[in-house]
């Protein structure tokens, strides 16, 4: 329970500060001064040049599907970000970014052990193919049908976004992306439908006890676990006006070592 405290703490702080760094550089320190350039460069003419105030600034909100780690497959997926400008050469501009994303799923149904229902059944005299069968053989239920149920936390508070602005013209901007993140991953084994409810001996010697099956697939003991990991990812930017965007965006993060997370979101972008 501490550590869901702590991560929606932290991730109430981050949204928070998002906002507040978009709302500071939305006012104006100072009047601008009067344009000084004239042509018809698109939507690159109207965010670059500073003498009309645009900073190149964007923060977006996106939803879509997500292939998650730990064999449970697909699920969705939403994410939050922020982008602020660094540098800008001839072929594009750097971004700092900070980026949010909670995303989940649930598992196909797989079967797993109780350790300690199999010795309680071989301390009251059965035999090992009994007390692993468990009922009538033996008191105790050993295997259960589940599925696991993840949500999966995902905070970046450093990454970069490169995105090129030769296609202005087209209103189209790919990038790639590339960051460091934090995962807080809690996972919950759930019975599946047609599995018999547990009795109450069975519930309090199931509970303390961990099945080699989710160790085998890599699921983090306890409520919860934190996870240093990074992220890589690709999209396009179709900007639909001066202040609007629409971004296609697939994204790749390590979670925990060796275990992987594929996000793929439609992304509403706002500039300024």
């Amino acid at each position: 329970m501490e550590r869901r405290r702590a991560a929606v703490v932290l991730g109430t702080g981050l949204v928070g500060l998002m906002c507040a760094v978009a709302a500071a550089a939305q006012e104006p320190s100072s009047p601008p001064p009067p344009a000084g350039g004239h042509g018809h460069e698109g939507a690159r003419y109207h965010e670059l040049l500073p003498d009309i105030g645009r900073i190149g600034a964007q923060v977006g909100l996106g939803a879509g599907p997500s292939w998650n780690p730990y064999h449970v497959g697909a699920g969705g997926q939403v994410a939050a970000f922020i982008d602020l400008p660094l540098a800008r050469n001839r072929a594009g501009r750097l971004s700092y970014e900070i980026l949010l994303g909670l995303s989940g799923g649930k598992s196909d149904t797989f079967t797993v052990t109780d350790p300690l229902a199999y010795v309680a059944n071989l301390a009251r005299g059965a035999s090992p193919a009994d007390a692993l069968a468990g009922p009538p053989h033996a008191p105790y239920r050993v295997r259960r049908l589940v599925r696991t149920r993840l949500r999966l936390l995902d905070v970046s508070p450093f990454a970069l976004k490169y995105t090129l602005t030769g296609l202005d013209r087209a209103r189209l901007r790919p990038y790639i992306t590339a960051g460091l993140d934090i995962s807080l991953v809690t996972t919950e084994e759930q019975p599946a439908e047609d599995t018999p409810a547990l009795d109450p001996a069975d519930i309090a010697l199931s509970a303390p006890g961990r099945a080699p099956e989710l160790a085998a697939r890599g699921i983090p003991a306890g409520e919860g676990s934190l996870a240093l990991g990074g992220h890589a990812g690709a999209g396009l930017e179709i900007r639909l006006s001066h202040g609007l965007s629409l971004n296609f965006d697939y994204r790749l993060t390590r979670v925990d070592g060796s275990h992987t997370l594929h996000a793929a979101s439609s992304v509403l972008g706002m500039h300024w």
